[in-house]
């Protein structure tokens, strides 16, 4: 024990000295989130689709600007084209500008003497809206997608040179908008949330514990927790996206449930023996402790399964995080509370600490007696009702649909949401649907054949009244004539003499690309963002168009559709699939140990029900209720499996010391409940009370993580104090054994 003591003394002077390290990656925290198309694996057919686009046509990054009043005679818009053009000579994060004014004046002035009604429309629901409202489109280079904070920023300052316009009025859509919008999100949630989240726990802690001593160490050894998040991401190289801004609270509420837990057993073992030590508790609880954070970690490694990037990263990032706080739990609690406890004797009272716990049903209180009756009364039907309502939640859980739609995102009332929706009502829809048409050199086709096809398919896209217009070469063409004759023939082959002399400007413009094997033509089709519709119902719906444009082709072009709409309709299915596979993954990792601990299967199955039923419940909810499933969702279900695990094994842990102790069933359950109710009460009482600020969150996704862990946590706190004590009272409580002490339990249940 001694030589345990200078251990943890010497572990604390240690992690004293990393804490300025640790300081300083507080200080500089990154802030960045991967391309969604990098969510997906290599592997991926949809993925490889996405990067083979990509090498064709280049990237595909780009910002839609525009505002109120914005049209074709308005003098502005002149204006910032003109600054915009001057960036893209002197900035290498802009690679150029499409202006519609010069798009319109170059259809009127070139040899397809279109009228300006004419050259307008032809450029509806991509570039011009139907009241007249332009958007301006800004292609960005690789390194300004990467660098997207700068690349608004250069962006709004154009707009600040404007006369009577500026960054206020500027509205601003687009995939670099997007990254721009969720980083931002991420950066504000962890300089706005963290510290008032870390902040309420402490408040909740003092009210919960009554001591100044037993706070510090609580608040210390979880502060601890968050650090190590911090330090891990910095040092080893990753980010902060707006998934990751979660994990420093969730370690942190981690370790300070375990931080409370082992509070309780020194105030425990101080009721007994004022002398008592840190090392006392830790001897009584580390395996609890221990446990707990190994069946989270468990639940966390699940997650490495995902073929989504983010969701992969946060598994293993948050596992290594919640390793490394334990051990710090573990060993720097011993000295540290000894330290703080042996300032002054706080304990002078300890019937006064909330926290201290009661050996004897004498000393009870008589709600407590009575609760306990009533749930012994009623055990049968308390077991029964939590069976059905498993079964029940199962079928909403069963109802659920992913998304991972930037709209849904943000909420109504945020800038974000407000000028997308406004983008789409004066402009038209923002996003896009690459549909491309692939022609072998070998084909018995020429040119025309093929800009006809091109033709043919955008019209049928724009003429289907739900989507956009679209941007193809058919923008540029003249009109195909289907006549018949000497004329006619005459006039084709003077078309496909100017089509073959203009490939190399198509190819300019990003709407054609060509091999030594193959033709390839882009459209791309505008698609609504704002919709109900889902990404693959939007997908499906433009691959039906297509193919029924094409279906008497000859010969038919090879057609692909990509782009990151199809990619977030591959990430969405993923979602779903993850989340069945990472909580089956944690129940089959959970429960070996679960069965261990009870020295049985049939009753580690049987504890796990009150474990499952808190996560069914808050799924089953989100389903029966029509809530569709964000990416925070998969990560709550098989990380809140590992935290429901945590009081279940501190309860189960005391019901098998009293058993061993000879205790009747229903006496160590009385006495478990007695003994660490109030732990479990106050660690879910302080673990929400950190996730709290994470509700006013302008991430969506972060809101709905907050809000079933929080769900989760309640449910789970009513399932190990209300369901298990009923499962280890009913008659199939007697799958958990008991070693020792049986034949005086006989005899107690006997008299």
């Amino acid at each position: 024990m001694r030589h345990f003591d200078l251990i943890s003394r010497g572990f604390l002077a240690v992690l004293a000295c990393l804490v300025p390290w640790a300081l300083w990656a507080v200080f500089h925290i990154p802030i960045g989130s991967a391309d969604t198309h990098l969510w997906l694996p290599q592997g991926r057919a949809e993925r490889q689709r996405y990067e083979d686009f990509l090498d064709k046509f280049g990237s595909d990054q780009l910002l839609l600007a525009s505002w109120d009043g914005a049209t074709l005679d308005d003098p502005r818009v002149v204006r910032f084209i003109e600054l915009a053009e001057n960036e893209v000579a002197k900035n290498e994060r802009l690679t150029s500008v499409v202006s519609p004014i010069k798009i319109v004046e170059s259809l009127e002035n070139s040899q397809l003497e279109l009228s300006r009604a004419e050259a307008v429309n032809r450029l509806q629901g991509t570039l011009i809206g139907k009241s007249g409202t332009l958007s301006i489109v800004i292609l960005v280079s690789q390194l300004g997608g990467t660098e997207h904070k700068q690349t608004i920023e250069l962006v709004r300052k154009i707009a600040d040179e404007v006369p009577d316009l500026g960054r206020d009025k500027l509205r601003l859509v687009g995939s670099v908008y997007e990254s721009y919008a969720i980083d931002k999100a991420a950066e504000d949630s962890l300089s706005k949330l963290v510290l008032p989240s870390s902040f309420l726990a402490l408040l909740v802690s003092w009210f919960c514990v009554k001591s100044f001593r037993a706070v510090f160490v609580v608040m210390i050894l979880a502060g601890c927790g968050q650090l190590v998040v911090i330090s891990v991401v910095y040092y080893g190289g990753y980010e902060f996206s707006a998934v990751m801004i979660v994990l420093p609270t969730l370690v942190f509420m981690l370790t300070l449930s375990g931080a409370v837990h082992l509070v309780n057993y020194l105030l425990d073992a101080k009721k007994h023996d004022a002398q008592a030590t840190g090392l006392t508790a830790l001897a009584k609880g580390w395996l609890p402790c221990t446990l707990s954070s190994v069946t989270t970690m468990l639940g966390m490694l699940s997650l490495v399964g995902s073929e989504l990037l983010p969701v992969r990263q946060f598994g293993y990032l948050s596992a290594i995080c919640l390793g490394i706080a334990t051990v710090i739990l573990l060993l720097g609690f011993p000295a540290l509370a000894d330290f703080l406890f042996s300032i002054r004797n706080p304990l002078r009272k300890p019937s006064a600490s909330p926290l201290t716990t009661i050996d004897s049903e004498s000393s009870s209180n008589s709600t407590t007696s009575y609760w306990l009756a009533m749930q012994y009364r009623y055990r049968n039907w308390i077991s029964i009702g939590a069976i059905l309502a498993l079964a029940i939640s199962f079928v909403g859980v069963s109802r659920l649909t992913p998304s991972s739609k930037f709209l849904d995102m943000f909420p109504p009332e945020n800038r974000v949401h407000q000028d997308l929706v406004w983008f789409e009502e004066n402009v038209g829809p923002v996003a896009t649907v690459e549909v491309l048409l692939s022609y072998k050199k070998s084909d018995d086709s020429n040119v025309l054949d093929q800009a006809q096809q091109v033709v043919k398919v955008s019209q049928e896209l724009k003429g289907s009244g739900q989507l956009g217009g679209s941007m193809s070469a058919a923008n540029f063409f003249p009109k195909f004539t289907n006549a018949t004759g000497i004329r006619a023939t005459s006039i084709r082959a003077s078309q496909k003499r100017g089509l073959e002399a203009n490939l190399d400007q198509l190819a300019e413009k990003g709407v054609l690309s060509q091999s030594t094997s193959e033709t390839t033509w882009r459209i791309s089709v505008r698609v609504p963002a704002a919709s109900s519709s889902g990404y693959g119902q939007v997908t499906e719906y433009v691959a039906g168009l297509v193919e029924s444009s094409l279906k008497d082709a000859q010969p038919a072009p090879t057609v692909e559709l990509t782009g990151l709409y199809p990619v977030l309709h591959e990430t969405q299915m993923t979602l779903l699939s993850d989340l069945g596979y990472s909580f089956l993954s944690a129940y089959l990792l959970i429960s070996p140990v679960m069965m261990l601990v009870v020295r049985g299967f049939w009753g580690g199955l049987l504890i796990m029900i009150p474990n499952i039923l808190p996560l069914a419940l808050a799924f089953g909810v989100l389903g029966w209720f029509g809530n569709s499933l964000e990416i925070a969702g998969v990560l709550t279900a098989s990380i809140a499996l590992g935290i429901a695990v945590d009081d279940t094994l501190h309860f189960v842990c005391w019901y098998m010391n009293e058993r061993k102790a000879a205790n009747t069933p229903r006496e160590a359950v009385a006495r478990s409940f007695r003994s660490c109710s109030s732990a479990m009460l106050h660690t879910t009482l302080i673990c929400s009370c950190s996730m709290f600020p994470f509700l006013f969150a302008d991430f969506i996704p972060t809101r709905q993580f907050a809000t079933l862990m929080i769900s989760i946590l309640v449910a789970a706190i009513v399932a190990d104090l209300v369901v298990l004590p009923a499962l280890l009272l009913s008659p199939a409580g007697i799958l958990i054994r008991s070693e020792k002490g049986s034949s005086e339990v006989a005899r107690k249940a006997n008299k």
